[in-house]
């Protein structure tokens, strides 16, 4: 009940626009859209970089929601293996959209729309 529990609250956390997180990613990426020239076949070194930053800073704000709530990140990695197996308990694969936001090619499409959107 307690890993129901945690994904329950990760996805109002995740959604919720007063935690900040969709405003971290926005202000994130009109921050760092400049550097991207995304209609440009190749891809800088500075890209990566940029990339891990967000990351490691997506992680600390992960971090920090799990011990306002008292849970660790294994407690966090036990919860996502039960949700995978139990898929569509919730509505909404919370576990998936987290693992899409950190992945390189969702990190340059976002790039990409900031670019538009922030132009």
């Amino acid at each position: 009940r307690r890993m129901a529990e945690l994904i329950e609250k990760l996805t109002e956390w995740f959604m919720d626009d007063d935690t900040g997180v969709e405003q971290f990613v926005e202000e994130f990426a009109k921050a760092h859209k400049d550097v991207f020239e995304l209609d440009q076949e190749e891809h800088k070194h500075e890209y990566m970089n940029i990339y891990q930053d967000f990351q490691n800073k997506f992680e600390a704000k992960l971090e920090g929601f799990l011990a306002a709530n008292g849970y660790t990140s294994e407690q966090l990695l036990e919860a996502c293996k039960a949700q995978v197996s139990d898929e569509g308990v919730m509505g909404i694969d919370i576990v998936g959209v987290i693992l899409a936001t950190l992945e390189y090619d969702v990190f340059l499409q976002m790039m990409h729309d900031a670019k538009v959107r922030f132009a």
